[in-house]
């Protein structure tokens, strides 16, 4: 699927901090996700394009809710529900998406939210370049041949 689980958290965290009527450019999904990420459960755009969350609160029982029909729309919705709970992983079984019990730490969220974030930090530190395997930055070096080593914190 081209629209990876990192877009979607990507997204969701920049989502909110544009103006409420640049929400309703895109329409009332724009406004209600926008919504959604700070924390209420819906929002809706009036005529003259201002964006109305809904002021009822969204907790972790909502997404828990969403887990079941996740699956429907295939593995990558799963994870990034998962995801969204601050859960590492998420797999579907028998159309139910289950979560990991692990979850990820706040650095894996900072390097790998972006996988750009990931591969600035790597050349800031020496190296090449770096890239994100799932929620691990790995640090790649040209010196040696094709040898990854985990940043430094």
């Amino acid at each position: 699927m081209w629209f990876s689980a990192k877009y979607f958290l990507l997204i969701t965290v920049l989502l909110p901090f544009t103006e409420a009527g640049f929400r309703c450019f895109f329409g009332n999904w724009a406004c209600t996700a926008g919504c959604v990420v700070l924390g209420q459960s819906s929002g809706l755009c009036d005529s003259d394009k201002i964006c109305h969350c809904s002021e009822n609160k969204i907790n972790i029982n909502h997404f828990r809710a969403m887990l079941p029909s996740r699956c429907l729309l295939g593995q990558s919705a799963c994870e990034g529900t998962c995801h969204a709970i601050g859960r590492s992983t998420g797999v579907c079984k028998n159309n139910d998406c289950a979560c990991s019990d692990t979850y990820i730490s706040p650095s894996e969220f900072a390097l790998c939210a972006a996988e750009s974030t990931c591969r600035m930090h790597c050349q800031s530190g020496g190296y090449a370049t770096g890239n994100c395997d799932g929620w691990a930055c790995n640090c790649v070096s040209n010196r040696n041949s094709g040898g990854l080593e985990s940043p430094t914190e």
